[in-house]
């Protein structure tokens, strides 16, 4: 869920802070980059 919740009050204002999406796709990508797991 992002940190601001639904954010009704704030749609369409450009006030969104998108830092913990980009911190969370970081985290992600950089574990499935480590991971040595291969899917088929």
């Amino acid at each position: 869920s992002v940190g601001h919740g639904s954010a009704f009050d704030i749609a369409g204002k450009n006030l969104a802070d998108p830092e913990a999406v980009i911190r969370a796709l970081r985290l992600v990508g950089g574990a499935a980059l480590s991971s040595k797991e291969v899917l088929a």
